[in-house]
């Protein structure tokens, strides 16, 4: 078990090692570059929303979780998918929500964890 505990926990601190090295594995199991891909990137979401949580509760130990924040971004970003598309298209697919909702937080998640990692980092060598 405590293999698992520090996998999980390079995993949650450098949640982009996790990516690369899901996309080789798959990669070399498949040999289908946009399986790889697809599968690094929810994965490594995965990873993403794990490294906020502990990067905000460690950055603001007084604020509120940031399991709010992941939440409304998840309900916000359906909410906005699914106003779009029953604009363009005049129905809902919430199959099609579900994923553009999963794969665009990757990319706001990926910037929340550089923006929090350089706020850690900026908070601690202030106190040094």
């Amino acid at each position: 078990m405590g293999i698992l505990a520090n996998v999980w926990g390079i995993f949650t601190t450098i949640p982009f090692a996790g990516f690369v090295l899901v996309y080789l594995i798959v990669y070399a199991v498949k040999s289908d570059r946009r399986r790889a891909l697809s599968w690094s990137i929810n994965i490594t979401n995965i990873f993403l929303i794990h490294a906020i949580l502990v990067l905000h509760a460690h950055n603001w130990p007084e604020a509120w979780s940031a399991w709010w924040g992941i939440l409304l971004l998840f309900a916000g970003l359906a909410g906005l998918l699914a106003f779009l598309q029953m604009r363009l298209r005049g129905s809902v697919s919430i199959r099609k929500i579900g994923f553009s909702t999963w794969r665009l937080s990757f990319l706001i998640l990926s910037v929340a964890y550089v923006f929090l990692f350089s706020a850690g980092l900026w908070k601690t060598m202030q106190s040094v």
